[in-house]
């Protein structure tokens, strides 16, 4: 059984990577609008990931990610994250990479067609993400990001770094939590077995960061809110993602 979910697992995350890819190129050389490429790919990975990876999202008050632009937190747990994300996606967004990852062969094509911004180690965060993020948020773009980083075990977070933050400050936007609360199960870290299932998804009130707001304060209450949905559980006003 393990060499099938393995398989299922690369199907999951090739088969919709590859399509969103050649989609996304094909609207390109069509001269269609970025927003449009883009919310175009992420409606293909968001549809063909979760029903390839057998793992539905259930989502918990969908309605606020209505609200755009707006910088877009999701905790990280798995490999699935990105997948989840984007089958919840109501606008275009672009997200934040290291800059190595725009050279890697699958991500880098993908990363680079929806508009990605890219970070370069050892540089200043601010000076390089604060710009491109201003001029994504004007072209029309949300951001979306996982504050931690990295993925995190199941049930709990990491410290949240501040870029987020930084962002919906100095450009005044809402911040959209999106609490993924068992997807480390369906996909533990480190592992590439896959283990079927609904993955449960609340969505908390946006808000926003006020500009005499220290950043670490900002990333701390954000951190307490997440535990505490964590803490609480999912509850049953359920929401399935189409």
């Amino acid at each position: 059984m393990g060499p099938l979910r393995q398989l299922q697992l690369v199907i999951a995350l090739l088969v919709p990577a590859l399509s969103a890819i050649a989609w996304g190129a094909l609207l390109k050389l069509a001269g269609r609008p970025q927003q449009q490429i883009v919310l175009s790919m992420a409606r293909i990975v968001g549809r063909l990931g979760p029903a390839l990876a057998g793992t539905p999202g259930i989502c918990r008050q969908r309605e606020y990610l209505s609200a755009a632009p707006a910088v877009i937190l999701f905790n990280h747990q798995s490999g699935l994250d990105p997948v989840i994300v984007a089958s919840l996606l109501q606008h275009p967004v672009t997200g934040i990479a290291k800059e190595e990852l725009g050279r890697n062969p699958l991500l880098g094509p993908l990363l680079r067609l929806s508009g990605n911004l890219f970070i370069k180690r050892g540089a200043g965060w601010k000076e390089q993400l604060l710009p491109q993020a201003e001029r994504s948020v004007k072209q029309g773009f949300s951001i979306v990001i996982a504050p931690e980083g990295t993925r995190i075990q199941h049930g709990s977070t990491g410290a949240f770094r501040l870029g987020a933050f930084a962002i919906a400050q100095h450009c005044n936007l809402p911040v959209i939590p999106i609490v993924i609360h068992n997807s480390g199960t369906r996909l533990p870290p480190r592992s590439s077995r896959l283990q079927p299932g609904p993955v449960y998804v609340s969505v908390l009130e946006p808000s926003y960061i006020p500009a005499e707001l220290d950043l670490q304060q900002a990333a701390d209450e954000m951190k307490q809110r997440y535990d505490a949905c964590l803490q609480q559980g999912f509850t049953d006003n359920r929401q399935p993602v189409a």
